[in-house]
């Protein structure tokens, strides 16, 4: 994934990757790591890669209704440094910026079902 210039495109995207993966697969832990290497990792550089995160994981959450506990506990760190940081995400501007930190928002304030190995 590649924000630069097409935050709505890649976040778009990213959706339809998963919904196209886990129509043919069962969502489980390995598969959520499987889509999680390909679509997020490989990213240019610090800030893509904490856009990316939040991007998947929002996305996945929203399909599979959980996260594995792993999962729950890193997005809850991360969306929480980013709560509280001066962090500006200079690969956004004011609408991208606006909807990722809502997602960052409602990953940090909501709570994530635990999904189980045969998820």
């Amino acid at each position: 994934m590649y924000i630069d210039n097409n935050y709505f495109e890649e976040k778009q995207t990213t959706i339809d990757s998963i919904e196209h993966y886990f129509t043919r697969y069962p969502i489980d832990k390995a598969n959520i790591a499987r889509m999680y290497s390909e679509e997020v990792l490989g990213v240019a550089d610090t800030e893509q890669l904490i856009i990316a995160e939040i991007i998947f994981y929002h996305a996945m959450w929203k399909k599979a209704g959980g996260l594995p506990v792993y999962d729950i506990e890193i997005i809850k760190k991360l969306t929480n440094e980013i709560i509280k940081s001066t962090q500006s995400f200079t690969l956004l501007n004011a609408d991208e910026y606006n909807d990722f930190i809502k997602m960052v928002k409602e990953l940090s304030e909501s709570k994530i079902e635990i999904l189980g190995d045969n998820s």
